[in-house]
């Protein structure tokens, strides 16, 4: 029985993946036929233009194209199992920009909640990770096994794709799951005030754009003129092909793979345990002084002296750096959260109390949402330095995977400095999107907030 166990799993696996792919296919398939061409009694392109239009996407009907097209592109080739990263970033994106549009009614579909998004997102991410399984058109073509980490990818992509479209929303009626009705909308904005609004929205990219552009040109000057050798300092136009080259790599996208999962693993152990002692710290003043002795050693140790006792107890591999990660990012989590429940509105807290609100209740529905944009800024802090903190125990205990591991391993074989600036590039703009992604996820989930968290 145990060997005919053994041999039944990955047969029920690969149909396990495929029920899944299906479900999710059909049902997003569903809405964009409806969305494109008002199959199934919907109103079709018009009525979902309309629909956008007043939640604030602009160019409505474009951007009601492009969802319907990437519902049911994304769709059909997920249930054929066809260009499975492709397609789940396409799933991906979509989902993430429902759930935000969603995010301000809470989880209950009741409510015009995000639930049934989130369930699809999580499905798809599954499919994404874990492949479409043997009975897959990705398999049949013989490229289901070369796909490695780009699950990875496509996930990562799919996420910032959504939460760049939601964030290019301007001011509508956010969260409304109805496509029409309601008050009548303000008048539209002239074209010269939306392509000013536009141009608003991309000013500080552009410059960003101007910024970096000045830097590579700076560090390429500076490498040309000599005073470093040129084999231990190369110039940017040596250093930026080599960075290109090593994002469509796909044996180093799974380096790459590691190290976000070290730090995503470890900044989710800190929010498990920081988050709540922050909300009894910033409560309780009577623990607060109990316990600050305690909180102030172990904040004062640096994470970099505790690699040693981490690698005699959890070996060299991933749980050693999530870790790591979780024990130095969970201080800008704590102080943060704690800072933030000081500052909740005492007025909103008194409130709670006279009604006889419970303590989990109020701390839930009062102290938490008031502390939010401070928990969130601590988040930001948090994943800028788990990153660093990751790459730097790769690179201390010569793990055998990581971005750490691919800087020690160019530095040791003869050098090539090169493949060592391109993947520190690699991982700075890694911290710039987990940076930019909190920061946009900040502004939409706490828009309510006037004050700015520090």
């Amino acid at each position: 029985m145990q060997a005919s166990y053994a041999t039944d799993v990955p047969a029920a696996v690969d149909a396990g993946l495929l029920a899944l792919r299906l479900a999710v296919a059909v049902i997003i398939t569903y809405h964009g036929t409806e969305k494109l061409f008002g199959w199934w009694g919907a109103e079709g392109l018009d009525g979902t233009a309309a629909f956008f239009a007043r939640v604030g996407y602009r160019p409505p009907r474009v951007m009601a194209a492009v969802a319907g097209l990437s519902e049911t592109a994304g769709g059909v080739l997920l249930a054929l199992g066809a260009l499975t990263p492709l397609a789940t970033a396409a799933l991906v994106g979509t989902f993430v920009n429902i759930l935000l549009l969603h995010a301000r009614n809470g989880l209950s579909r009741r409510r015009g909640g995000f639930e049934y998004e989130l369930v699809l997102l999580a499905g798809t991410c599954c499919v994404a990770l874990a492949g479409p399984g043997a009975w897959s058109v990705d398999e049949l073509a013989g490229v289901r096994g070369e796909f490695g980490p780009w699950g990875w990818v496509s996930v990562a992509a799919g996420a910032l794709a959504g939460v760049g479209v939601s964030a290019s929303r301007t001011s509508g009626d956010a969260g409304s799951g109805k496509p029409a009705g309601g008050p009548p909308s303000a008048p539209r904005a002239t074209a010269a005030e939306r392509v000013s609004a536009v141009r608003r929205r991309l000013a500080p990219l552009w410059r960003g754009l101007v910024g970096a552009t000045a830097l590579a040109l700076g560090f390429e000057v500076f490498a040309r003129l000599g005073p470093v050798d040129r084999q231990l300092l190369p110039p940017s136009s040596v250093i930026l092909p080599k960075t290109a080259r090593l994002l469509v790599d796909a044996e180093f996208l799974g380096e790459v793979g590691h190290t976000l999962r070290a730090v995503l693993t470890g900044i989710g152990l800190a929010c498990a345990v920081a988050v709540p002692a922050g909300l009894l710290l910033g409560s309780y003043a009577l623990l607060t002084k109990a316990l600050t002795p305690i909180v102030e050693s172990l904040r004062s140790v640096p994470g970099i002296a505790i690699i040693p006792l981490l690698v005699l107890v959890l070996g060299q591999g991933a749980r050693m750096e999530a870790t790591l990660v979780a024990f130095v990012t969970a201080w800008p989590l704590l102080f943060n959260t704690m800072y933030g429940v000081r500052g909740a509105d005492r007025v909103a807290v008194e409130t709670a109390r006279s009604f006889r609100v419970g303590t989990l209740t109020t701390w839930w529905r009062v102290v938490l949402p008031g502390a939010l944009p401070l928990v969130l800024t601590g988040l930001r802090v948090a994943l800028s330095t788990g990153l660093t903190v990751a790459v730097a125990a790769e690179i201390a205990v010569g793990t055998q995977h990581g971005i750490g591991h691919v800087i020690l391993a160019a530095s040791h074989a003869g050098f090539h400095a090169d493949v060592v600036f391109a993947a520190v590039t690699v991982a700075g703009i890694l911290g710039f999107l987990l940076n930019s992604v909190t920061e946009a996820l900040s502004r939409r989930v706490t828009a309510w907030s006037t004050g700015e968290a520090s």
